[in-house]
């Protein structure tokens, strides 16, 4: 009995320091959270420290990431020689790594020593330091001693740690040792002149680079549920609950105390709230884990810039088993946040297209908006390499497209992977600038030339913003979790696995295609910046949480113009269906409420039913491909008109007043269909909105051959302009470029050769011609004189 009392008391007191550090953790990330969201180096605005980093990924020999090579006597000479070589080339700063498996060895005991010897090197020859930081490698100690922290499956398979995927952040003991791990590195590189800053985390997931494939199908597998995921999650429930009965009443359970509070593991038919809140919270904890790292940090090296980076836009990923951040959330935690661009990886069935980078660099763009400009944590540097599949060769004229673009759609820094290419696993030999033996490729030279270029600009470059925007597509991630876990489509039909993320692409398309700029707002940001726009469109928006319809509501009263598309506010943010559909109220916003809803295999057909300014391109009897729904209407309000119909009549596109605003619905995913079948009038009919509402390109082209692709963009400083300007296509052009003129005085200037160019003006407009090579860049610097 004194045995099992003995117990008790150890269990009763264990829970208590475990409760303890819950409270403990609850206040700091809250604290956290508020002071990054206040701007964590002060201002937007000098948050880079008046530099512009372009880098290579190397720390030392040719090892891959994570892996180190132990500092040996010929380390200062070899390593001096490799970062001469980068400078030479025409990089201002080198991208070295740690991993906590290899530099905390021992508990406690931290070796930096490659760390700090390839910071000093760096300062002898003039170079940056940017760190990398990886704590998904794990020392074998930590699971030893806290073996409770291994990641657990939703099936209750646990994962044992082969250095990675590392143990379960939301331990005390690990969490508090990582935490440590950040601090000592800060320490160790604080007083270095030539340390710039960090990437406290590489592609953000619960579960990174491991394939545990083991575990059962990963479509169906989620993480984390060791206890201590489990108990904060419930400490999150208490946040957005307060109390049991509510989380009762949310999720349909029964549960009598907290304790038995378990994250959902499978869907059912009653309800999928829980799934909803697992969800969220996820997003939640991947961005407060974040912010944790970034104030270990600062705390030691506060004026040290702190990063991180997705490992694609968050545009195109959607909730999956390891766990997906909001890209919005997680710029919140740190200086800049950042993506991964890949456009030749391994795994992709073919490179990307100009339309999809272009839709992913917007996305990331606008998502860190907040914090003016983004980080590319790794930029593509050679072939892509995934055991015995391997992808099309990447060539300078890639690199100089690729760099180009990022710094046109407002990057403020460019670190490109690798140095020298992966020197083991099953990408060995992939992704190099140089070939492993140390031989320069036309890559390096050319990516250096552009890093040269960006270096004696700086200022421009650092002090000019992309052109703003007055059309924003909304981003609403709770659209991907109609449903719950149950995500199918009708039988048939095409597409289905990122119904959101190939509506918001064929959507952003339709603009790209005319030179329109568009934005992409994050639901959370409709509060306080939809009024800057003067119109939404809102694909997919079949589930939505009721503040942010109520948000739509308010922008369309007060005078902006809104397209909804099929299904609007169907499901609410718990899960439950809307009376009327169009839910939340938006039926008295769109003048009208569903009358028949019909699945459709493949594409089907809406036409046009009159001619109306909201439709300049199109004309009676022109139709628009439907794809998933065919939603019809009833009309409820008489100013409203029906713009388009389905093929029995009935209305299909409908354009109603609001107070003072205008808002339209369409009874299908236009934008989808537009990325799947290219019908012309899709992308009419979408762009066409822009210039209904007098929305016009700031820059029009006239290229020949005209089937060509000619993308621009535009940076805008004080007295000045930087217009990029990209062949898009397989083929040499010539164009004709005509913007209006920003000064009575102006100056044009190729920024690369310092060629003053030759143009034409009126009152108002300047035009001037050039010629591109097939995938060809030329930069202009554009001058007040």
């Amino acid at each position: 009995m004194k045995q099992k009392k003995k117990e008790r008391e150890k269990m009763i007191s264990r829970r208590f320091i475990f409760l303890i550090f819950l409270i403990i953790l609850s206040i700091l990330i809250s604290g956290e959270m508020r002071s990054f969201g206040a701007s964590p180096q002060g201002a937007a605005g000098d948050r880079h420290h008046g530099f512009f980093p372009v880098s290579v990924w190397y720390t030392g020999g040719t090892v891959r990431a994570p892996m180190i090579e132990p500092v040996s006597e010929k380390s200062r000479a070899e390593w001096k020689k490799d970062l001469e070589q980068i400078k030479k080339l025409g990089f201002n700063t080198v991208r070295c790594w740690l991993e906590w498996a290899y530099n905390e060895k021992e508990e406690g005991k931290y070796d930096f020593s490659s760390l700090q010897l390839l910071t000093d090197l760096a300062a002898e020859v003039g170079l940056k330091v940017i760190c990398q930081v990886y704590i998904d490698s794990a020392p074998e100690w930590v699971g030893k001693k806290y073996p409770e922290s291994a990641f657990v499956a939703s099936n209750d398979l646990k994962v044992h740690s082969q250095s990675s995927p590392g143990f379960c952040f939301d331990h005390p003991s690990v969490q508090e040792k990582i935490l440590n791990f950040f601090s000592a590195a800060a320490r160790a590189v604080k007083d270095k002149p030539a340390f710039y800053g960090w990437d406290l985390w590489s592609e953000p997931h619960i579960i990174n680079w491991s394939e545990v494939y083991h575990l059962g199908d990963l479509r169906y597998v989620q993480f984390c549920y060791c206890p201590s995921s489990q108990a904060r999650f419930r400490e999150w429930l208490k946040k957005k609950y307060g109390t049991i009965d509510r989380v009762n009443q949310a999720w349909h359970r029964t549960f009598r105390h907290w304790a038995e509070v378990e994250p959902p593991r499978f869907g059912t038919i009653l309800t999928y709230t829980d799934y909803v809140d697992w969800q969220e919270y996820i997003s939640d904890k991947l961005a407060e884990d974040l912010a944790l790292k970034a104030r270990a940090i600062k705390k030691v090296f506060p004026e040290s810039v702190v990063t991180s980076h997705s490992a694609i836009p968050g545009l195109f990923s959607r909730p999956s088993w390891d766990g997906t951040p909001d890209d919005r959330k997680m710029n919140d935690s740190v200086d800049y946040y950042g993506v991964s661009i890949y456009p030749k990886h391994a795994g992709a069935v073919r490179p990307w297209t100009p339309f999809f980078r272009s839709a992913g660099l917007d996305f990331v763009r606008s998502m860190s908006l907040k914090n003016e400009g983004f980080y590319v944590g790794e930029l593509q540097a050679g072939y892509g390499v995934f055991g015995m599949k391997v992808s099309v060769p990447v060539t300078a004229a890639d690199l100089r497209d690729w760099m180009w673009s990022m710094v046109a759609y407002g990057a403020r820094a460019i670190n490109i992977y690798a140095y020298y290419p992966m020197s083991s696993g099953y990408e060995a030999g992939g992704y190099g600038l140089i070939e492993l033996d140390g031989q320069i490729t036309p890559r390096a030279e050319e990516a250096g030339r552009i890093a040269r270029t960006i270096s004696q600009n700086m200022d421009l470059f650092l002090k000019s913003r992309p052109q703003s925007s007055q059309v924003a597509i909304v981003y609403n991630p709770l659209s991907h979790m109609v449903g719950g876990q149950q995500t199918f489509t009708s039988e048939g039909q095409p597409v289905g696995y990122n119904n959101l993320s190939e509506s918001l692409q064929g959507v952003h398309r339709a603009f790209f295609e005319r030179g329109i700029k568009v934005d992409f707002i994050h639901v959370r940001d409709l509060k306080d910046k939809a009024a800057s726009y003067r119109l939404l469109i809102a694909p997919y928006p079949v589930m939505i949480s009721q503040p942010y319809v109520q948000d739509l509501v308010k922008y369309v009263e007060e005078g902006g113009t809104l397209l909804a598309e099929a299904r609007a506010g169907w499901i609410d943010e718990k899960g439950f269906a809307f009376p009327v559909i169009p839910g939340g109220g938006l039926d008295k916003v769109l003048g009208c409420r569903e009358a028949r809803l019909l699945p459709i295999q493949k594409t089907g057909q809406m036409t046009i039913s009159q001619s109306h300014p909201a439709l300049p391109w199109l004309k009676p009897g022109d139709s628009l491909d439907t794809v998933f729904f065919e939603e019809t209407f009833e009309i409820t309000d008489k100013r409203a008109s029906i713009l388009a119909t389905s093929t029995d009549g009935q209305p299909m596109l409908v354009l109603a007043p609001y107070g003072k605003g205008q808002a339209l619905i369409a009874g299908s995913f236009l934008g989808s269909a537009y990325h799947h079948f290219r019908n012309p009038n899709n992308g009419k009919f979408l762009a066409g909105l822009a210039e209904w509402l007098g929305i016009k390109a700031e820059v029009s082209v006239k290229s020949r051959p005209e089937s060509s692709v000619v993308e621009w963009r535009l940076l805008e400083g004080k007295d000045y302009r930087l217009l990029f300007v990209f062949n898009r296509g397989e083929e040499k052009i010539s164009a004709t470029l005509t913007m209006s003129r920003p000064w009575p005085g102006i100056e044009l200037r190729n920024l690369e050769t310092g060629e003053k160019i030759l143009f034409n003006q009126d009152q108002n407009r300047v035009n001037f011609n050039l010629e591109l090579e097939p995938q060809g860049v030329k930069v202009f610097l554009i001058k007040k004189v």
